[in-house]
C-alpha cells in the first residue's frame, strides 16, 4: 500500500505491468492511476466502480509517450485516471483493457483503495 507523505503531496499509482496495487488515501484527496495504453489499436481502459460513494472519477486523459504529434498510429502512452476519495472505507476499482464491449479483455488491473479520515 502506498501512503501519502504530506497533505499536499500527489498520490500517483503507476502501472508496473502487474495485475494490481493498493493505496491508502485521506478523505477528500485526489489520487491518480497511470495505466499503459495504446488507443490507436482500438483498445481502451474501462473502469468499474463497485461503490461510487467512496471514490469518484474526476477525469481521464491519454498522454502519448515521447515527443511528436499525439495519437500517431502504433505509438502508445499512458491513460491517466484522476479520482477523488469521497467516503471512508475500502473500495475496489476494476479496470479492463479491451476493444469493444464483447470478448475477453486483453488485460485487467485491480486497484484497492482504502480511504481514511
Amino acid at each position: 500500500m502506498a501512503l501519502a507523505q504530506s497533505p499536499h503531496s500527489a498520490i500517483t499509482i503507476v502501472d508496473d505491468g502487474s495485475s494490481g496495487a493498493g493505496v491508502e488515501v485521506p478523505l477528500g484527496r485526489e489520487f491518480e492511476l497511470d495505466l499503459r495504453a495504446n488507443p490507436t489499436t482500438g483498445y481502451t481502459w474501462r473502469c468499474d466502480l463497485a461503490d461510487p460513494g467512496r471514490v469518484r472519477l474526476k477525469s481521464r486523459r491519454f498522454e502519448p509517450s515521447g515527443s511528436g504529434p499525439p495519437l500517431r498510429v502504433g505509438v502508445g502512452g499512458t491513460e491517466r485516471f484522476v479520482f477523488e476519495a469521497t467516503g471512508t472505507g475500502t473500495e475496489r476499482l476494476h479496470f479492463e483493457y479491451r476493444r469493444g464491449e464483447t470478448g475477453e479483455p486483453a488485460r485487467t488491473y485491480e486497484l484497492t483503495v482504502i480511504v481514511h479520515p
